[in-house]
């Protein structure tokens, strides 16, 4: 993961998990800023690239480090991993950046293994997002149950912010009058990517969910009703360039998690050392 996660996602992809998030077990908010690191894989050196992932936790385990994130990979498009950890504000995101270079041994071994992890990378984006809560749906979710995120990012079209978002909030009502069977966060790209652009994350226990969607998406048309139908699909066709979907599944070997997700459980976070 090269000094990624300290110090430098993505073209397409936004939810989640602060330290405190990440060293919880239970149902916690999204928070207020989000990094998301996404690494371009060579093909044929998945393998190889895990091998690197589970050496840079295992080090940052050994510096103390608590700044957790955890990884996954892409089930849709190019061959991608992606990381995401969060924070409660910029001066958080600093200190967690401070934390790494106030230690030597550790920042020594993270930069070895990030030349042996470059090998297996054809390019590395990082992106930052801050939380809409007002663009965002759903109860909270304990993370360390989830297995996938379906991950949608919204292009906009310049000056079309407030209108993009009414959009949105429109959809919101529909959701929650349907009673939508589904948890997603939103951020609003603030560095990294084209702007605007915003990042919507689902999280999913299994992908079973999504076979679902069609009894839920009638629903959901069903409370917008013919005139919210045209004025959300006029709304969204005047503002948006584009729309990308994609699928990540979780991995552990890729991951950092607190004790708190180990502790929830531990029977697929925890990597035995080989």
């Amino acid at each position: 993961m090269n000094l990624k996660t300290f110090s430098s996602l993505c073209s397409r992809v936004i939810f989640l998990l602060a330290p405190a998030l990440l060293a919880q077990g239970s149902p916690m908010p999204p928070p207020p800023l989000m990094q998301f690191v996404r690494e371009e894989v060579k093909p044929g050196h998945g393998a190889g690239h895990a091998a690197t992932e589970s050496a840079w936790g295992r080090i940052l385990a050994q510096g103390k480090s608590t700044d957790y994130y955890f990884g996954m990979n892409s089930l849709t498009g190019a061959s991608e991993a992606l990381f995401i950890m969060g924070y409660a504000s910029y001066a958080d995101y600093e200190a967690k950046q401070n934390e790494f270079e106030k230690n030597p041994a550790m920042r020594a071994e993270v930069e070895k293994i990030s030349q042996q992890d470059g090998e297996h990378l054809s390019a590395i984006r990082t992106v930052l997002g801050v939380l809409r809560k007002d663009l965002s749906f759903g109860p909270d979710v304990d993370i360390a149950r989830k297995r996938y995120f379906r991950v949608r990012t919204f292009r906009v079209k310049q000056g079309q912010n407030k209108a993009f978002e009414e959009g949105v909030k429109l959809a919101m009502a529909a959701y929650a009058k349907s009673k939508y069977p589904a948890s997603f966060a939103s951020y609003e790209v603030t560095a990294g990517m084209g702007s605007p652009s915003f990042i919507l994350l689902r999280p999913m226990t299994s992908l079973a969910e999504m076979d679902g969607m069609d009894a839920a998406d009638k629903a959901f048309q069903e409370a917008l009703g013919e005139d919210g139908r045209k004025t959300m699909q006029k709304t969204f066709a005047d503002t948006v360039n584009s729309v990308e979907n994609q699928l990540y599944a979780f991995n552990p070997k890729l991951s950092f998690p607190g004790p708190g997700m180990l502790a929830s459980d531990p029977a697929f976070w925890t990597v035995k050392a080989n």
